[in-house]
């Protein structure tokens, strides 16, 4: 009996111990793509919802030559996952979200920076593979407002590289723990 209640308690802590194959409470690494280098946080609410937090440089003036320097940018983004399929390797799934963005960049021309802030929307899919590696490629659009100050007078535009640049992909790399 004794030997019986000692295999059940290894066998308890070994399951638990165990990574669950498609649940990710908690996943960081990057966020690369032709404008921006970010880190990457999510974090599971429940089996379908995750939230999302990035911040990273936005390099959309430095890779053309416009400028020296990069903006910064941070977003946060509530996610629901609304389709799923396992397969013997991992699980793919959609999905898609809504959250803010806030930074300091340059506009179109990157010729003046400014602050920058709005709403963004994620559209995406993503691979978790069985060994907690997580590959993802989403789009996600900014709808926002860009102030910046020129000797003059301050001036507030629509921030367009938020939607000129949405339509390029994004693809993430995070290890889930």
């Amino acid at each position: 009996m004794k030997f019986l209640m000692a295999a059940v308690t290894v066998m308890a802590a070994v399951s638990a111990a165990a990574p669950e194959t498609h649940s990710r409470p908690r996943s960081a690494g990057g966020v690369f793509s032709f404008n921006a280098i970010e880190l990457s946080y999510q974090h599971s609410t429940s089996k379908t919802t995750f939230y999302e937090i990035n911040a990273g440089l936005d390099m959309g003036g430095v890779i053309p030559g416009r400028t020296l320097y990069p903006g910064f940018q941070a977003s946060f983004s509530y996610n629901f996952i609304f389709w799923g399929c396992s397969f013997g390797s991992g699980r793919l799934s959609t999905y898609a979200g809504m959250g803010l963005s806030a930074g300091y960049t340059g506009n179109e021309d990157y010729s003046n920076y400014g602050t920058m802030a709005g709403l963004n929307g994620k559209i995406g899919l993503e691979y978790m593979f069985n060994v907690n590696v997580i590959l993802s490629l989403d789009f996600t659009p900014v709808l926002g407002l860009h102030l910046d100050r020129s000797e003059e007078a301050a001036d507030l535009d629509i921030y367009m590289p938020g939607l000129t640049r949405a339509y390029w992909p994004r693809l993430g790399i995070r290890f889930c723990f």
